[in-house]
């Protein structure tokens, strides 16, 4: 989904793109839910036909509702921003996402979180990973600790075309 400049109209200054994970079973192997083939051969193709010669093309912030396995193997070995404060599960089966991502080079940010408390984001190998916290009621861990939606505050320079992410739990 493109966010159109707001001073020019023909100019996309970043991409959302959205990609389901589902609620169980990754492709027969049980657990979380996974970014199948099709879905990666979706980003791969219309990354594909973003020019290469297009500023803002690595602009992209993407959203899914389990994280990649790449969301644990920070958090559990990496500094973060935030806390991994319950049992934050990822899908159950790396399908070659976020290497596609690396490749591609049109997403900066992937956020994920199925309802938890937990509310980390750090850098992995150069794409920024977050964790949101919990929304809802009936929601995962523990309960005393408060509702909130992660924010995404961009801003893209308008000679460089480089897109910044403040980003924090409200």
């Amino acid at each position: 989904m493109p966010i159109e400049n707001y001073i020019s109209s023909n100019v996309v200054d970043a991409r959302l793109w959205f990609f389901g994970t589902g609620r169980a079973d990754c492709m027969g192997a049980g657990g979380i839910n996974c970014i199948r083939r099709d879905q990666i051969e979706w980003f791969k193709d219309t990354s594909d036909k973003l020019p290469a010669d297009d500023i803002r093309r690595g602009n992209g912030v993407a959203f899914m509702h389990h994280g990649m396995q790449e969301h644990m193997h920070l958090v559990n070995h990496y500094p973060v921003h935030g806390q991994k404060r319950d049992l934050s599960r990822c899908q159950a089966i790396n399908t070659g996402l976020f290497t596609e991502i690396k490749q591609k080079g049109t997403i900066q940010w992937v956020s994920a979180g199925g309802d938890h408390s937990s509310d980390f984001w750090g850098t992995y190998a150069g794409v920024n990973l977050g964790y949101g916290r919990k929304t809802g009621f009936a929601s995962f861990g523990p309960k005393f600790v408060q509702r909130g939606a992660r924010i995404f505050d961009l801003s893209v320079d308008q000679d460089t075309g480089a897109m910044t992410v403040d980003t924090w739990i409200r």
